[in-house]
């Protein structure tokens, strides 16, 4: 939005505390001034006593892309309905950057959204169509299984292109990382394949012994990625070998890390630690490894991120603060450390003058976080106006 706009009287969280009754100040799409004073709203400025201004949230890994196109296994919509219609659902919920995670899997994946080409054609329609009119940021995490052999020259030709924005090396090989429970996977397969326990053996036992793209080809890949400024993650670490070979690649981020052990080590080394909001939610992963909260109680995270829930951002945040966390420190997670993380810090991630005007007006009902309004860069995306007592009214 152009010329100036304040919003006044609202509690705004910075990154390092709380400002109560403030004044927030935009020109331009940019935050010019944050005062601790609450000066009278003009006729185009926002009175927003009783509610809280927070800073837009940067979700660093979500698969709600891949959900949104193929929400059953037998129903694929097109890239750019899904496109419009998830950007929305985010925006409402106060992602104003998200890093669209889309799993490379291999050449003949039972999900079409994650055979090579499905990809590369999906990161190519979606950087399309966030350079044309949209709400929200969009940037691309692409996630490099690492079982899968043809998929290097695809990565190397996007990476030269300026075609993805974070990079994370993962592996799914039954019997480590994520599926160090072999019965925790079995379930899951059997559950999403509609499969008998035998056939899920048999599956399981075929990854186990597939091949893995060469240590050699990594490290093309992860100098490359160095190279070109690309921030890279290593996903589901489960040890400190692996740690050790994940910063001999350069890697910044460590995405979900399956125990308390490995977390503290890879916090030590300097890594940026991510969990899942959802993980925060639910009091535990769904795959029964290291809970959140506890890693959170233990000072080693760094990023909370959406994972597979966008939802559970704001909401995590806000069950951190009621359980005795500076609402601040909470927000943090979902804003200004991804931002450091990716190397966005100096323009987005937390409501300080000079930064973009990406800010959520937030107010508290029944104890839980309501968005009312969502600003990118000063123009509004989202306006949800709830009407009050409506039972009420209908009698």
């Amino acid at each position: 939005m152009k010329g100036i706009q304040k919003i006044c009287g609202g509690r705004i969280v910075t990154p390092s505390g709380t400002i109560e009754q403030g004044t927030l100040v935009i020109e331009n799409g940019t935050i010019i001034e944050i005062s601790s004073s609450a000066s009278m709203p003009g006729p185009r400025d926002i009175d927003a006593s009783g509610m809280l201004v927070l800073s837009g949230i940067i979700d660093t890994h979500s698969d709600a892309i891949e959900h949104e196109m193929q929400p059953r296994p037998s129903s694929l919509f097109p890239v750019e309905m899904s496109f419009y219609e998830l950007e929305r659902k985010l925006a409402g919920q106060g992602v104003t950057t998200i890093y669209h995670s889309l799993s490379m899997w291999d050449d003949n994946s039972a999900k079409e959204v994650r055979r090579n080409q499905s990809v590369k054609q999906m990161i190519r329609t979606i950087r399309r169509l966030a350079a044309e009119d949209h709400l929200i940021r969009h940037k691309v995490h692409l996630r490099f299984e690492i079982v899968n052999l043809n998929a290097v020259p695809h990565i190397v030709e996007m990476l030269n292109n300026g075609e993805l924005d974070q990079l994370s090396f993962m592996d799914h090989t039954p019997g480590q990382g994520q599926y160090r429970n072999l019965e925790v996977q079995k379930k899951f397969v059997m559950e999403r394949q509609k499969l008998t326990e035998e056939e899920t053996l048999k599956v399981l036992e075929a990854r186990r012994q597939q091949p893995k793209v060469s240590r050699e080809d990594l490290q093309l890949v992860a100098d490359l990625a160095g190279s070109l400024g690309v921030p890279l993650a290593s996903h589901d670490d489960d040890s400190v070998e692996k740690l050790e070979l994940v910063q001999s690649w350069r890697a910044a981020i460590s995405e979900f890390p399956i125990t308390m052990d490995v977390a503290k080590e890879a916090k030590q080394r300097g890594l940026h630690v991510v969990m899942g909001a959802p993980n925060v939610m639910l009091g535990r992963s769904h795959s029964n490894n290291l809970s959140a909260l506890d890693a959170i109680k233990e000072g080693v995270v760094d990023i909370l991120c959406s994972d597979y829930y966008p939802p559970a951002m704001i909401q995590a945040a806000f069950l951190l603060h009621n359980q005795g966390y500076e609402l601040s420190y909470a927000m943090n997670m979902i804003s200004l450390n991804p931002a450091k993380a990716l190397g966005l810090d100096k323009r987005l991630g937390s409501l300080e003058e000079g930064k973009a005007a990406d800010v959520l007006l937030t107010r508290i009902h029944n104890g839980r976080p309501v968005i009312e309004k969502v600003w990118v860069e000063g123009q509004t995306v989202c306006q949800m106006d709830y009407r009050m007592n409506a039972a009420a009214a209908v009698r």
